[in-house]
């Protein structure tokens, strides 16, 4: 029943809140990426750089493991520090969100994929190392869980909406690849990552995500009404939907799977409606 559901409360109580984090055992998944980059540039040697670095005559000829060896290989201080910076800054914003395994796929699927986009368009011996396409794809994550969550730029100190600074981020790494502006940052690898990320929240964190750069649009074969109970305008937005059982339990099972935050505003809504009705 509904009103034994715990998100139903009275109206004096706190508002509904979201349900617990999804945890895994074991140490933080961000945390054992930021020791084990940090252990490898503590080790690291130019020998160590000439073999596991991105190069892509070297996949070319078999040796695969190149896309993911330089995520753990940084030039400097300031390489490593800023890359592990925002797998702090990201990752812990998100991995309590997706659940550890999730969060190590976006991790490195983001960073394969700016890795085939560095190869695909360079052929040549250039080395190309650090995690910043991983990095960038942890910001496309972030940004699709929580696109309004306010964020404070260090300089100029600018108050942003997080989809807003990830936006912007990504508009002039594409701006500096095509201008060339800076010639020694692998900028195709940063678009790369980004668009690795993009992907892979579509295709395994669809059901978290609350922000879609390119929303998906409702089409019916009825100008009025929707197949699932919605009814438009001849706009085509959708105005109201009948309040059921089948749909509480619907929106109930999502929030079980997926937590309160998976809901849209027209769900959240119902679950409202559905409060009051009961109080009434």
């Amino acid at each position: 029943m509904l009103g034994d559901r715990d998100y139903m409360r009275h109206q004096n109580e706190p508002p509904l809140r979201s349900a617990p984090p999804r945890r895994s055992g074991g140490p933080s998944a961000v945390i054992m990426i930021i020791v084990a980059t940090v252990l490898v540039y503590l080790a690291q040697t130019d020998a160590m750089i000439s073999r596991y670095a991105l190069v892509s005559t070297a996949v070319y000829h078999g040796e695969y493991y190149r896309l993911v060896t330089p995520l753990f290989l940084h030039e400097n201080l300031f390489h490593i520090f800023f890359n592990m910076w925002g797998v702090y800054l990201f990752g812990s914003l998100i991995e309590g969100r997706m659940g550890k395994w999730n969060f190590l796929g976006l991790y490195f699927i983001s960073g394969i994929i700016g890795s085939l986009i560095w190869i695909a368009t360079n052929h040549s011996n250039i080395p190309c190392i650090g995690a910043s396409g991983a990095v960038f794809g942890l910001a496309v994550g972030a940004m699709m869980l929580y696109p309004d969550l306010r964020v404070m730029l260090i300089f100029p100190p600018i108050p942003m909406k997080l989809k807003t600074f990830v936006i912007v981020y990504i508009l002039a790494e594409v701006f500096m690849e095509l201008t060339g502006s800076d010639f020694k940052v692998a900028h195709i690898v940063h678009l790369g990552g980004a668009l690795g990320g993009y992907i892979y929240m579509k295709a395994v964190c669809s059901g978290d995500i609350q922000w879609d750069i390119f929303p998906r649009s409702r089409h019916t074969r009825d100008p009025y009404k929707h197949p699932d109970g919605w009814t438009f305008h001849d706009s085509g937005q959708p105005t109201t939907k009948p309040l059921t059982s089948q749909e509480i339990d619907r929106i109930l099972d999502k929030i079980s799977i997926h937590g309160i935050n998976s809901l849209s505003e027209e769900e959240l809504d119902t679950l409202r409606k559905a409060r009051e009705q009961i109080k009434r």
